[in-house]
């Protein structure tokens, strides 16, 4: 449990709880009344192909650089895209 832990990123966490929540939702939508739900819901299901790729290549990054190298690399990514979207916000004013 503690070499778990000490392997986690923050792009696994978010992808977990992605995977989870849209298996919820979709399940959700699909059953729902309408065409669009379920239509809607399989969009969702498809949605989670690419991020289960994403967090196997990353799964690869960790194993190969290690996690805090990654998970870094990871928060300055984020750090990048919320400081485009301040960027955004005050050019839209």
């Amino acid at each position: 449990m503690k070499n778990i832990l000490k392997k986690l990123t923050l792009f696994f966490i978010l992808g977990i709880f992605y995977i989870f929540g849209g298996i919820i939702y979709a399940i959700i939508l699909i059953t729902g009344n309408s065409a669009q739900d379920g239509l809607l819901g399989i969009y969702i299901l498809f949605s989670i192909i690419p991020v289960f790729i994403l967090l196997l290549f990353e799964r690869f990054l960790v194993r190969k650089f290690g996690s805090q190298k990654v998970n870094q690399t990871q928060f300055y990514f984020v750090l990048f895209i919320v400081i485009l979207w301040i960027i955004r916000a005050i050019a839209n004013l």
